[in-house]
């Protein structure tokens, strides 16, 4: 499997101590794991003047005169304070790669007796040796399997390498027995929990090949475990009630196994759930079905029944033209949401650039669907709706301008207007009375100004200035001028921007007068993708989030679209043309996108999650 690369700090599995010195510069790891840069520890120095001298170097960023220092502070000192010393010195030639400098250091050990401690450094110490010369197995055969009784430093370092090795392997089988193996080290529960999701990731990106070699080789029982429950997954994807019976059977063998608490949730999967609408805004009520206007230009008839079960799907896409790439998007989450939970859909795939919409979309019924998902297009959804009513139900994936449409078409997207709402609501929750709102003098700024504006002074809140900015990148140091003019009016901010501008602006008005105070604002101001380099800038931005964005980062997992919440709302789209007609009936469907339920006039509406960027990072609040 081929990996993306990127330099990933943030959010470790296990932190560092506290003495340890500051990262250094490495090899960029695969988005899998997040993993610490190694570092070089100081516990168990011997105390001294040339130790201190050595010490000072090093946190002065000064490694090779470093490691020079403290191999010649090793010649004053007796056994084991002479090996440690070496051992550090050892290291840090590791780290500069120099090679032939840690060999030479290494060499003046081979007549030294060793104790525990200073056995597992020189371990550590050649399979970082390895692990630079891209031999990982060797690497994990020389980095210590144990580290029990170690210097909590040691054992650290120790984890994050053996894991950097599993990882830069690209073998998943390796990573996840790592994982395995390491979670005897994890205390907290979250962390532990965050182990299991993990090591569930690398077995299901097993091919079938690899999973059988590695069930075959296995001979840890709990990694015999998880293997198995993937297994019985796999060949039982289409049968729900064999897929119990199994896993019934694998509760048995392994009664007291880390992965019983997926194995009950695989058993009782629900996608459905009941749920009372909590956002005044969006209305989930029964109405009588409007009257059909009359001259439907595609068919007519009577009012499409919901199908009892969705067997054939029509998919109606951009795959061509400028639109391609949100085509693509939106199709490989309709692809993945049919693998995972739908492969007993039939769906076919039709270019919506190919002909006129109307000839497109009679093509795609005429050999009979239960359901037509698309198209994306506002400009093709406005033509398609020139009727008084659709023959078949039909799922658009974007908004009409128009208030009216025909029946049999609902309508779902990543509505901005939700967003807006949301966070106006949460900043009424959050006691904010009085807000400044800064938004772009576009379109699209308008719309997030005036949505949020109207859903927080029905609110009892009052908007006390709003800053308009130019619709581009750069010059962001007026907003902080217009804000300061209302200084005092307002105890949080309304941000409507891009991630670019969000970038920008954060850091102009999040300082002097303004530091401190709370910034709301919608997913526009984040990309989707993991860069925390990059969004360090949006440090401390509060804003609405869709749950598949927060499980990616919170995973880890590799990100494989250009537009990540594009790739969600596909997968969304199928589960709804599945549950429309639980949604119809007041349900709600808990869909990457969000919480999702329908309105009389058939538009559906989301309720998103809350997120608080932390270290360039969005990490999930509570709602």
């Amino acid at each position: 499997m081929k990996f993306s690369y990127s330099i990933t700090i943030a959010l470790a599995i296990i932190t560092l101590n506290a003495c340890d010195n500051a990262p250094i510069s490495i090899p960029a790891l695969p988005r899998i794991i997040p993993i610490p840069a190694p570092r070089v520890d100081n516990s168990t120095l011997p105390t001294g003047a040339e130790v201190q001298r050595a010490n000072d170097l090093l946190n002065r960023g000064q490694r090779r005169e470093a490691a020079k220092a403290y191999f010649n502070a090793a010649q004053k000192y007796r056994s084991p304070d002479k090996e440690r010393l070496i051992l550090q010195a050892a290291e840090l030639a590791v780290q500069i790669s120099d090679r032939g400098l840690a060999q030479t250091y290494i060499a003046t050990l081979s007549n030294s007796p060793l104790n525990r401690q200073n056995t597992a450094r020189y371990r550590y110490v050649q399979g970082q040796m390895a692990l630079a010369d891209a031999n990982y197995s060797e690497a994990l055969r020389l980095f210590p399997k144990s580290v029990r009784g170690l210097p909590n430093g040691l054992r650290r370092k120790i984890l994050n390498a053996r894991l950097r090795a599993a990882q830069l392997s690209g073998n998943h089988a390796t990573l996840a027995t790592e994982l395995v193996l390491q979670e005897s080290s994890l205390k907290q529960q979250h962390e532990i929990k965050l182990n299991h999701q993990r090591i569930w990731n690398q077995i299901k990106l097993l091919s079938k090949t690899e999973l059988d070699t590695a069930r075959a080789r296995v001979t840890h029982p709990i990694m015999r475990g998880w293997l198995d429950l993937n297994y019985l997954e796999r060949i039982s994807a289409n049968d729900p009630q064999q897929l119990n019976r199994n896993i019934t059977k694998w509760q048995r063998n392994f009664p007291r196994h880390p992965a019983n608490a997926r194995a009950k949730t695989m058993i009782s999967r629900a996608v459905v759930t009941p749920y009372a609408p909590s956002s005044p805004h969006v209305p989930v009520t029964s109405v009588p079905t409007p009257k059909p206007k009359p001259k439907p230009v595609i068919a007519t008839g009577a009012t499409p029944a919901l199908p009892s079960s969705l067997k054939r799907v029509a998919v109606i896409l951009p795959l061509t033209g400028s639109l391609s790439g949100v085509g693509q998007s939106l199709l490989s989450g309709i692809k993945k949401a049919q693998r995972d939970y739908a492969s007993d859909v039939d769906v076919k795939t039709y270019d919506s650039n190919s002909g006129d919409i109307n000839s497109v979309y009679r093509k795609a019924i005429s050999g009979g669907v239960d359901f037509v998902i698309g198209p994306f297009s506002k400009a093709k959804i406005a033509q398609l709706s020139r009727v008084a009513h659709l023959p078949v139900n039909t799922l658009s994936l974007n908004y009409m301008a128009q208030s009216k449409a025909p029946t049999g078409l609902y309508q779902f997207g990543l509505l901005p207007e939700d967003e807006a709402a949301q966070a106006a609501q949460q900043a009424l929750r959050d006691g904010h009375k009085k807000i400044a709102i800064v938004a772009p003098d576009s379109s699209w700024g308008r719309r997030l100004r005036d949505t949020f504006g109207n859903v927080y002074a029905r609110g009892g809140g009052k908007v006390s200035i709003t800053v308009n900015y130019a619709n581009k990148n750069g010059g962001y140091a007026d907003i902080a001028k217009g804000l300061l003019k209302r200084k005092g009016d307002f105890d949080a901010i309304f941000l409507a921007a891009s991630p670019t501008q969000a970038r920008g602006i954060q850091p102009a008005i999040h300082k002097g007068a303004f530091k401190g105070l709370p910034i709301y604002a919608t997913s526009h101001v984040y990309s989707g993708l993991t860069n925390p380099y990059k969004n360090i800038d949006l440090e401390g931005i509060s804003y609405t989030e869709i749950p598949w964005i927060l499980e990616v980062v919170r995973q880890g997992l590799p990100q494989d679209s250009q537009f990540p919440r594009l790739r969600a709302l596909g997968m969304d789209a199928l589960m709804v043309a599945k549950g429309m007609r639980r949604l119809k009936s007041g349900s709600a469907l808990n869909g990457r996108t969000g919480k999702i339920q329908v309105s009389s006039d058939g538009t559906l509406h989301r309720q998103l999650k809350w997120a608080k960027f932390n270290g360039g990072t969005p990490i999930p609040l509570s709602n």
